[in-house]
């Protein structure tokens, strides 16, 4: 990157890295947000939704990235935005999120529904219109959710079209080398108005570290 972040966005699509954030902004403006092309290994800057008149771009850095039927979506300053690679084009959706304000810090697609986990821990799913977005509880996990309202630092992934998703307990914050897990099957009902989960298993993994700072969840395709 030409520019040092810390505790950056990032999202990947079409074989471009696409990093935005964790830099100052008045010494790094042009450059908040980059692009490196896989293919060629090089870095470019990407102007961001912001316009002439308006110079104020991602102020806060605790924006949610992620790819959504093609196109990057966004969710930052309270607002939600959309990118259209093809035609290198950004859209504002809405200027207040749809991600329940500051509550929404995790989310992943399966199958072309959205889910996520608020701070407080309850995992919620979404209609596929980014216009029409209404966040819903899934239904089915009280017995999970009495695990996750003890959780701190939560994780959600697509794994293999079930809902992956990773937490440490507060009660673990002196042994910070314990992280829990929860695989959740999903099932959709009542002509899509409803989502059901099934939990397949609870666990914990034990990492051979005495502690870590933070921890993210990836999967990989071989």
């Amino acid at each position: 990157m030409t520019v040092a972040r810390d505790s950056a966005c990032t999202a990947l699509f079409d074989e471009k890295v696409y990093v935005m954030g964790g830099c100052d902004v008045d010494a790094c403006y042009a450059n908040l947000i980059e692009v490196f092309d896989i293919k060629t290994q090089t870095w470019t800057a990407l102007p961001g939704p912001g316009s002439d008149e308006d110079d104020k771009l991602l102020y806060d850095y605790r924006a949610l990235i992620n790819v959504f039927e093609g196109k990057i979506y966004l969710e930052a300053d309270e607002k939600d935005y959309t990118y259209d690679p093809k035609d290198g084009t950004w859209k504002l959706v809405r200027d207040k999120s749809s991600f329940l304000s500051d509550s929404v810090m995790y989310w992943c697609e399966v199958e072309n529904v959205l889910y996520c986990c608020t701070d407080l821990g309850y995992l919620m799913w979404s209609t596929t219109e980014i216009e029409g977005r209404e966040w819903i509880e899934i239904k089915g996990l009280d017995e999970l959710r009495e695990d996750l309202k003890f959780g701190k630092e939560f994780e959600i992934v697509n794994y293999g079209g079930k809902l992956l998703v990773m937490w440490h307990l507060y009660s673990d914050l002196c042994m910070r080398n314990k992280i829990w897990y929860a695989k959740i099957c999903l099932e959709s009902r009542c002509n899509g108005r409803e989502v059901w989960g099934k939990v397949e298993c609870v666990d914990m993994l034990t990492f051979p570290v005495e502690t870590y700072e933070s921890f993210y969840c990836l999967t990989a395709s071989v």
